[in-house]
């Protein structure tokens, strides 16, 4: 029975080439059949679609009446002519996002109500990688699916699971389904589908600009430039668009806003972050008190001469001589935190790191046949250098769990430096191992080798191709004439580099320190002041072989090949039985190569971690069933309209077996089209993806709060890594609401929709100090390590795991208002359109394993790399008014209030994030001059108006002369002609982000705010 379970699973993709193939095959025999019996039609002129994929949509019969064109939309692949679908999607054009006050596609993720929680952004300059990932309903950014015309692409280059959208130039409109999709799209669309679209159609040229700055609030300089060059021709049978952008951006740092200019964070509630290990420090109890020691203010280096060891460590006597003084409690409180008692990281780093992107972006669309063989291709480059600078060497970078000099355990904290070493101002020592004396407990920051540097360079490139059409003209069969198909291709690759400055090589340190000659050894026992001058007495030369830069470079790749057939199978009283049948292959690698240095562990400051390399094909088939009961055309009462939409996906893994999820959606409209009640059913299935599988095991160092008491220093060492032992999410969903549009009160828009999500064996990174703070509680046994004798915390396990249960509901709204000025009599006097759109989360329970109680998140702050903010409600509201050319407007975006991460805050109490509230200012103002009419001579009635010429016939005719002259603006008016200009601001108030104590560095949550501040900016577009 085994062997033929294996057997009948191998033999699934054999199976799905077949279907794949015979998918691929038969619209083409169909047309070929249909293009031997019928003639050419002649050219179709060709029509502007609207926000819909780039696909050929099947158009209805033809008659007497003008019907509304079918085309497909964001979550079917079925065509349609209905405004409103059963699925609850929102489709933001160029100009909405533009109105919003985007700038980036970080601004895009923080303005969206439905996107929350947490996801990396360009705002996480530690740990960051400079991608921008959208994460909708807040669970996790991997759970939602981004395609980009209806394809999906490859994930991040360093083995990531999500997707890069600040990759993807020259959007046409963006939707977003805010319902699972798996059955159309994929089993792992579960929280839902971030759709792309880029534009395929353009005429003439454009050419754009703009510059903007915060420095008109409190934060310092920090320009932004961008401009781009967009070119487009064609006919009726072809497109072709080319595209350019270039954009630049400074950044931010740390001490530019009073939120994050000092670790100390108890002033606003949290705790102070600021390090105890800082340059100058020993972990050695000065006789008769409790405390460690320090040099004394003023001094740069202990008062021994290089070469000499004249001090005994263990008197009072001995450490005063060599000019150190208690470090005591009182002494560390109020002092300026300059790296003397306290290190603070934040007066040196970055916020915001700097950033500068070139795209480029080629699109052909061209009839080969008519309407029913179209080839597509489309090209993409995108090039980004993000330049971030983590604070120099973190408190416990040189603390690995045993000493690395000795390889022995000696210290749990610091560095053992050898009584040898040539700056080593003790003979005596405080611990001996095989017969090596040593001084434990040495604190140091390499500041005299400045802030680490993280350079990443990535260079994303996608290739689109393949053919479709329509039969619509090649048949007389009404039914036939509605089927279309599609044939697709595309390659995208996702390229990194990464260039990691201020590394220390373990082999060069244990050198220096073992080292008895000043001129090659190394001082740990010196410091510098803020960062400046040289520590200590090391030579420049040793810095140079101790700090290095390493190389990391990775790389993930995606391969598809598509097909799709649709079209009506014959009609039903209520209108036709559509269908759409297709298949689809996928190729995923992802490699990851660290630099050499880091895959053998020899390397301190940076994350060590060995190479990853994965792949995986997925096959699949899918098939959509629309069954209409009533329509317009036929109905009765309480059924205007009524249909049903069937879909099944089945998905062969070839790591992970197969699976096969369907999904059921209803569209009703009761008594006509001013009001539809929607709803769905949806199952998803997620295989782990090749970043949780394969992403080698390494350490970092987080800060954390210890809600016991018993770890001092706030920077913990963390295990995190993949898991080859995960097992599939299965999610179960259904969503229902409903769209209005009140007939008595012309130009409103009313929309509700209520959503369920029942997420299972779900896989996660959980945030150290959720696990910290969980264990204290009794939960997550084992993944908090604790020293046997103090009890402080020497290491968290948070590596990739199986979490038993996530339910979330919530409620999404909007209501869009357009009033038109012209109503009230009198003239058009413009038109004001009023928009409020946000997402409720009434719910969010996860539940870590079977055995333990489901906790209530909703409302909470779970930490940066967990859960991030999940508030209760994001809304935004927006007033804009538009007259000819005008256009200005304003959006108020609101956040709500969430409780910080318990044991994170002063004094352990619990304590709310306030609301985040800012207002965002844009006004357009477009020059459209009309064209000058052409002077017309007419013969005989004007002065030279024509002329007699001799005929054929012999007779004289007075003809009028044909003019070739081009009518045209001169001068200022022809410059300004089709020019748009534009100037905005953000966050006009110059609001602060709200304090978490909960959030890493600089005491905010990167994920939904900014630290940016006020933003001004202009811009200008020029169309020929």
């Amino acid at each position: 029975m085994e062997k033929l379970m294996i057997r009948h699973v191998l033999s699934k993709p054999g199976s799905l080439r077949i279907a794949f193939a015979t998918c691929a095959a038969a619209p083409l025999l169909f047309a070929c059949s249909a293009f031997a019996q019928e003639p050419s039609p002649a050219p179709a002129t060709p029509t502007q679609g609207g926000p819909t994929q780039n696909a050929v949509g099947a158009t209805a019969p033809s008659n007497a009446e003008a019907t509304a064109e079918r085309v497909i939309v964001t979550g079917s692949n079925i065509p349609t002519a209905e405004e409103v679908g059963p699925n609850p999607v929102d489709t933001y054009r160029q100009e909405d996002i533009q109105k919003l006050g985007v700038r980036s596609s970080t601004d895009l993720i923080q303005r969206l109500p439905a996107a929350t929680g947490s996801a990396l952004t360009e705002n996480n300059t530690n740990g960051g990688d400079g991608r921008a990932e959208i994460n909708l309903r807040g669970i996790l950014a991997k759970e939602t699916l981004v395609l980009v015309d209806g394809r999906r692409v490859a994930p991040v280059g360093f083995a990531g699971s999500t997707v890069d959208i600040n990759t993807f130039p020259l959007i046409d409109h963006i939707d977003i389904l805010k319902d699972g999709a798996s059955a159309i799209y994929g089993a792992d669309a579960v929280a839902g589908v971030f759709g792309i679209f880029l534009k395929h159609k353009f005429r003439g040229l454009e050419v754009g600009a703009s510059y903007g700055n915060a420095n008109m609030g409190a934060s310092n300089d920090q320009a932004e430039e961008m401009a781009y060059l967009l070119a487009g021709t064609g006919d009726d049978k072809t497109d072709i668009v080319v595209f350019a952008e270039i954009y630049n951006r400074a950044g931010i740092f740390s001490r530019d806003r009073d939120i994050s200019t000092n670790g100390n964070f108890s002033r606003f509630g949290g705790v102070d972050l600021r390090s105890g290990n800082f340059a100058g420090r020993i972990d050695a109890q000065f006789p008769d008190t409790s405390s460690s020691v320090t040099l004394t203010p003023g001094l740069r280096a202990p008062l021994n001469a290089p070469g000499t060891h004249p001090y005994d460590i263990n008197t009072a006597a001995g450490l005063t001589a060599a000019g150190y003084i208690p470090r005591t409690s009182s002494l560390d409180t109020g002092r300026p935190a300059n790296g003397v008692f306290l290190y603070n990281f934040a007066a040196l780093t970055p916020a915001i790191a700097p950033v500068d992107r070139e795209y480029f972006y080629g699109s052909v669309i061209r009839d080969i046949c008519d309407k029913w063989l179209t080839f597509f291709a489309d090209f993409k480059y995108a090039r980004t250098f993000w330049d971030a600078g983590p604070f120099s060497g973190p408190p416990d970078a040189f603390n690995n769990g045993s000493d690395f000099v000795s390889g022995d355990p000696i210290s749990a904290t610091g560095i053992s430096v050898p009584t040898q070493n040539a700056f080593n101002p003790f003979s005596s020592a405080t611990t001996t191992v095989n017969g090596v004396g040593f001084i434990t407990g040495v604190r140091y920051r390499s500041l005299e080798a400045g802030l680490r540097t993280d350079k990443i360079t990535t260079n994303n490139y996608m290739f689109t191709g393949g053919l479709r059409g329509t039969f619509s003209d090649l048949t007389t069969n009404d039914i036939l004439k509605t089927w279309g198909y599609e044939l697709g291709f595309r390659y995208n690759l996702d390229d990194r580099v990464e260039q990691f400055g201020g590394i220390v090589n373990v082999n060069a340190l244990r050198s220096a320190l073992l080292s008895t000659d000043p001129n090659t050894a190394f001082d740990m026992f010196g410091k510098s002041i803020n960062g400046t001058g040289i520590a200590g007495r090391t030579n420049p030369s040793v810095l140079k072989s101790v700090f290095v830069t390493t190389n990391h470079r990775g790389n993930t790749s995606l391969t598809l090949e598509d097909s799709k057939v649709y079209g009506d199978l014959w009609n039903l009283p209520a209108g036709p039985l559509s269908f759409a049948l297709g298949g689809e292959h996928r190729k995923e690698t992802a490699n990851d190569q660290p630099d050499p240095l880091t895959a053998s562990g020899q390397t301190l400051g940076a994350t060590n971690f060995q190479p990853t390399k994965g792949n995986r094909d997925v096959w699949a088939m899918y098939g959509e069933l629309r069954i209409p009961v009533t329509s317009p055309s036929w109905n009765f009462i309480g059924a205007y309209s009524l249909e049903f939409d069937i879909a099944e996906r089945y998905e062969f893994f070839s790591d992970f077996g197969d699976t096969e999820k369907p999904k059921f959606s209803v569209r009703w409209q009761p008594i006509d089209s001013s009001l539809t009640l929607r709803a769905t059913y949806n199952e998803a299935f997620h295989a782990p993806t090749l970043s949780e599988l394969f992403t080698s095991q390494a350490q970092s160092f987080p800060s954390v709060v210890d809600p016991l008491g018993l770890t001092p220093d706030p920077q913990v060492a963390e295990t995190i890594g993949g898991n080859r032992n995960l097992k599939p999410e299965n999610a179960y969903e259904w969503t229902y609401g409903g769209v209005w549009t009140p007939k008595f009160i012309k130009g409103l828009t009313l929309s509700l929709d209520w959503y369920h999500i029942d997420l299972r064996n779900i896989t996660a990174l959980l945030d150290p100090q959720f696990i910290i703070n969980q264990n204290a509680k009794g939960k997550f046994p084992g993944l908090v390590e604790r020293d046997p004798n103090t009890g402080a915390i020497t290491n968290v396990i948070a590596t990739e795991m199986n979490l038993a249960r996530i339910i979330e509901e919530g409620l999404d709204y909007e209501a869009i208002y357009q009033l038109d000025t012209s109503i009230f009599g009198g003239g058009n006097f413009g038109t004001f359109t009023f928009t409020l759109n946000g997402t409720y989360l009434a719910r969010y329970q996860q539940q870590a394993s079977p055995t333990q109680k489901e906790i209530s998140i909703a409302g909470s702050f779970l930490g940066s790399t967990s859960g991030g903010s999940l508030p209760h409600d994001r809304v935004y509201t927006s007033i804009f008014y538009d007259l000819g050319g005008l256009d200005v407007g304003a959006t108020v975006h609101y956040i709500g209030q969430v409780w910080d991460t318990p044991g994170t805050t002063n004094s352990g109490v619990n304590r709310k994030i306030r609301e985040y509230t800012t207002l965002d200012l844009i006004a357009n103002y477009t020059f459209n001059f009309a064209e000058p009419v052409a002077e017309q001579p007419v013969a005989g009635l004007a002065k030279d108006g024509g002329k007699n010429v001799k005929m054929k016939d012999g007779k004289d005719k007075n003809v009028a002369p044909v003019t070739t002259a081009s009518y045209s603006e001169c001068g200022w008016r022809a410059w300004l002609n089709n020019t748009t200009l534009t100037v905005g601001m953000n966050n006009v108030f110059d609001r602060n982000p709200p304090f978490v104590a909960g959030a890493f560095e600089n005491g905010y949550d990167e994920s939904t705010s900014s630290i940016q501040g006020r933003f001004w900016y202009v811009s200008v577009k020029k169309r020929f």
